[in-house]
Parts: C-alpha cells; structure tokens; sequence
C-alpha cells in the first residue's frame, strides 16, 4: 500500500537530518584526562551530568560524531534511536559505561578517546514518537558509507 503523503514524509525526514547533522546541534561529550586511561566512569559520568539532563527524556534519535587527536573536523559515526523515556540510559550505555545486555558502542568510544579522540553527539525528538525508527533507518540508509560504528554484525 502505498503512502498517500510521501512528499510530506520526505520533508520530515529531510528537515530531521539537517537538525540532526548541524553543526550547531552538537555538543562535546566530556572525558577528563585522568578518567580516560583508568575509564573511570563515574568521573565520566560526573562530568556529562548537564549533557546527560539535557538528553534525558527529550531525544529519541541521535548521532556520535568522532575527531581524531588535535582535530575538530568531526565525523558521523552512528545514528541510533531510543523511547525518550530511556534516552538517558542509552547514552550513558554508548559514551559511559555499558550494559552487558545492550549494543551500545562503548568500546568504539573507549578505544577513540584513549586515543586521543574526542566526542560529539547530537538529537532531536521526533513526534509522534513511533516514526523515530522511520527516521533512523533511512538516515542509517542514506548514509551507510560513514556510519561505520553502525556496520557492526552487518555483513
């Protein structure tokens, strides 16, 4: 069955992405050096607790972006969703501290910012709520070529 709006839904999705991607939008994830080499998490967490607030119960789509040492050219790496109602888990679980249950992409963050590297991410809310796995895939879909921390399992 075909939708009967999908000029609409393209533009959704379209203005989506461009507040998802913009530079304005995001916000650097903190790692104090002497958390990093120890990850000590709860330093971590300390430190990202405005960040972590300011996520909590308003994103339900989000992107990690990565730049290497002494670079602030940074990259799109991941485009994930979540309920609202648990996006602040969800990011501790990729940036902070992980879950053994979840795929979050901790070690790809650990293995980064020991590097020297550092984080950004960035999110919006989309409404009604069910359309973030809409969102999502077709970001992810659009596009694959960068989002490598996404290929994870994919063959």
């Amino acid at each position: 069955m075909d939708y009967p709006n999908h000029d609409e839904l393209e533009q959704f999705l379209s203005t989506c992405e461009e507040e998802l991607l913009a530079e304005k939008n995001m916000r650097i994830v903190v790692y104090p050096d002497d958390a990093v080499k120890l990850w000590r998490s709860e330093t971590i967490r300390d430190a990202n607790e405005k960040l972590l607030s300011e996520f909590s119960g308003t994103a339900n789509v989000y992107a990690i972006f990565i730049a290497d040492k002494a670079n602030n050219d940074y990259t799109l790496k991941y485009i994930g969703q979540t309920k609202s109602k648990l996006a602040r888990a969800r990011l501790y679980n990729h940036l902070i501290k992980k879950d053994a249950k979840t795929g979050a992409q901790l070690s790809k963050v650990m293995s980064h910012v020991q590097a020297g590297g550092s984080i950004k991410i960035s999110w919006i809310s989309i409404n009604p709520e069910s359309l973030r796995h809409y969102v999502e895939e077709e970001l992810i879909n659009k596009h694959q070529q960068k989002l490598t921390w996404n290929q994870q399992g994919k063959k």
